[in-house]
């Protein structure tokens, strides 16, 4: 029998049972046999990508009546669609399968992962990767971890943050301001459900007004108590997520009850289901059409073959990483340089947060089993003059298994490994509490996206990437861990990664930065293309600068924003 809880819209007077919204979804989410009916309509907007930007100004703009189109490369994975992954990473819910490559990166789709190739082109040598990062219904706000935070104040004029920020581009300001995001921020969070505490460190949290969220958890707690002890201020992350029984706030993959509040539940789906949205899933945009005035055809590749497609709107909200591919890949007569790039900025100014994961045991018996994402530390985002980032708890490390139930040599290596082996190492070397340091980066010209000049072996698209540290990372970065390991020296701890590493790429962002200058930015002040009319960009490529928090509650309250001025710029009449 199908689950007696149900979903709402919290703007919508018109609640609906669960099970209605699982079947209205998929009836929209199919598809294939309306994908050339498509082709037909002149929509008002077409949105690319169903992430955190796309599906909140997607939402909006239906919610106000006008025809919105989303297209979503990746699987729909909205409820009732068969196949999705939900109860686990893929590689631990389905660990036969991911032994075999095809079937691996199927059942990463079907767990809404991307299965995108990275060409890194920053060393000697180029390596690939897979990043971890989301493709489908939702897009990567469908595997967050739900923290959804406001940046500081401080962190719209982010220049004067930094004690030498080099030769790095990092503006003066953003080309809007904290009171001018306040009131989106505040409506962001209404529609995410957004719960948690004040931190004691931001006089304006006192204003926000969240509801409460759980307390700290028994793992959790003697680690707060701790560091209350040390004259530090721990406070529970805000958090989009409902907390129903058995939550276990399952970041990194998608979520099986209605506990995870993000661009698929809260947006996508009611734009469906309630105003009259129309989703095309697996569907890949490859180009835009554009003369000088604006954008004229959207191509795609489907299923049932090559679409082109038409809007007075068109939005990019593909991701820091595919929105400049495919601005780059829109290569004509009018824009030999690629779509909107008169500034040559597309691309540029990569950020991607230096992430440092530390396990830690607070007592020597623990034994952490469960997700524990709770704890947020501010000391240390502006600290003696520098501006470092902040500290996170993630909750257990992941099973041994989730490396095992790979394809390629180096899982296949680590399943030879004997029981006694993996026993030690469960022993000795889990249920430890992950914390993690994440150090705000600056962007530089040096530091981009670029296209690809091959595919890859099976046909996946690739993209380049190219990302070093500059004197300015490497030396905050030293001394925010010297910070935080000093503060972490009674308990044993196990580093687990190094910020160093440019296959950590959860928050990339600032591939087409907004600005008031169009020679130093490729948006304007309403993250409409400076030379493009009807093009707007919506997800972390409009960020001049990474700070040092988690990008989802600004790109949500952005999205809404710019919601706003498109419904006003192209549709008031």
């Amino acid at each position: 029998m199908t689950p007696a809880y149900r979903w709402y819209d919290p703007e919508s007077p018109r609640p609906g049972p669960f099970w209605t919204i699982m079947l209205r979804s998929q009836i929209l989410a199919d598809g294939a046999s309306s994908a050339r009916e498509t082709e037909r309509i002149e929509w008002d907007v077409i949105v690319v990508g169903t992430g955190m930007g796309g599906g909140m100004l997607g939402y909006r703009l239906a919610r106000a009546g006008r025809r919105v189109l989303f297209v979503e490369k990746g699987r729909s994975t909205l409820p009732g669609t068969p196949g999705t992954i939900r109860s686990a990473m893929p590689e631990l819910a389905e660990p036969t399968l991911t032994r075999s490559t095809a079937a691996y990166y199927d059942a990463l789709a079907r767990g809404g992962r991307s299965t995108d190739e990275v060409e890194d082109i920053s060393g000697r040598f180029a390596k690939h990767f897979v990043p971890f990062i989301g493709s489908g219904t939702g897009g990567s706000s469908a595997l967050y971890g739900m923290v959804c935070e406001r940046f500081f104040p401080r962190d719209f004029t982010p220049r004067q943050n930094f004690a030498d920020p080099g030769d790095s581009t990092v503006p003066e300001a953003w080309p809007v301001t904290y009171e001018q995001m306040a009131p989106w921020y505040a409506e962001a969070e209404t529609l995410l459900g957004v719960r948690g505490q004040p931190d004691p460190l931001r006089p304006e949290a006192a204003d926000v007004n969240l509801p409460a969220a759980p307390p700290f958890s028994a793992d959790n707690q003697p680690l707060v108590d701790y560091l209350i002890g040390r004259g530090l201020h721990p406070y529970h992350l805000p958090m989009a997520c409902d907390y129903t029984a058995g939550c276990a706030t399952c970041q990194t993959y998608l979520c099986p009850q209605p506990c995870k509040n993000d661009a698929a539940r809260n947006c996508v789906l009611p734009a469906l289901t309630d105003h009259g949205a129309h989703l095309l899933a697996q569907c890949r945009v490859v180009g835009l059409e554009a003369d000088r005035a604006g954008v004229r055809r959207v191509i795609c590749e489907h299923e049932s073959g090559r679409l082109t497609l038409k809007a007075k709107v068109v939005v990019l909200a593909a991701g820091a990483l595919a929105t400049p591919v495919l601005l780059l890949n829109s290569r004509s007569g009018d824009w030999p340089r690629g779509l909107a790039n008169g500034s040559d900025m597309v691309g540029r100014n990569l950020m991607r947060h230096l992430l440092d994961p530390i396990e830690i045991w607070p007592q020597s018996d623990s034994r952490i089993t469960a997700a524990n994402k709770q704890i947020g530390l501010n000391d240390f985002y502006f600290y003696e003059g520098q501006k470092y980032g902040t500290v996170q708890s993630f909750g257990a490390i992941p099973p041994m298994e989730w490396l095992l139930n790979r394809p390629g040599p180096r899982a296949k290596a680590l399943r030879l490994i004997s029981p006694v082996v993996r026993r030690i190492y469960e022993r000795f070397f889990t249920g430890g509490l992950i914390l993690a340091a994440m150090t705000e980066d600056l962007p530089y010209l040096d530091n981009r996206v670029l296209l690809s000049n091959r595919p890859s072996a099976d046909g996946r698209q690739r993209m380049r990437l190219q990302y070093r540290l500059h004197a300015s990372e490497i030396e905050r970065r030293t001394a925010f861990l010297g910070h935080f390991k000093e503060v972490l020296k009674p308990f044993r701890t196990l580093p687990l990664g190094s910020g160093k590493d440019n296959s950590n790429t959860g928050h990339v962002c600032g591939t087409c930065r907004f600005g008031i200058d169009p020679a130093t930015s490729v948006l304007d002040a309403h993250n409409r293309a400076h030379e493009v009319d009807n093009l707007y960009v919506v997800d972390t490529s409009f960020f001049p600068s990474s700070a040092g928090l988690n990008p989802s509650l600004t790109v949500a309250a952005n999205a809404l924003r710019v919601a706003a001025h498109v419904n006003q710029a192209h549709f008031a009449n």
